[in-house]
């Protein structure tokens, strides 16, 4: 099951298609990339491009972990979507898990 609790959402005006708690870039489309920029999490799926669309910023979200998270890790985008624990290179760190979660499951996180 996923969810979120936002603390800041930003309205954007799409760019590409996406699903709800896909992660959105700077430039308002889906995340497509491993460590690539994030923006937020879209709260609802975009069928629209040139539409506009909530994209939480700063809150909590439930999403698909690639790879085993441990509470507390640095997380950047999963290139299949999700995200992953930030090696000792990555740029674009945007959240830390707030709980375990194995290869697959869902974790919390933390975006900031």
């Amino acid at each position: 099951m996923q969810y979120f609790q936002d603390v800041l959402t930003l309205t954007v005006t799409t760019t590409g298609l996406f699903e709800a708690y896909d992660l959105i870039t700077p430039a308002s489309a889906k995340v497509a990339g491993a460590d690539a920029p994030v923006l937020g999490v879209a709260k609802h799926p975009n069928t629209v491009i040139g539409d506009l669309a909530g994209v939480m910023a700063l809150g909590v979200a439930r999403l698909r972990a690639v790879g085993a998270i441990t509470v507390g890790a640095k997380l950047v985008s999963a290139a299949a979507g999700g995200v992953q624990v930030a090696g000792g290179t990555n740029a674009n760190v945007f959240a830390i898990a707030l709980t375990d979660a194995a290869d697959g499951g869902f974790v919390d996180i933390l975006i900031r």
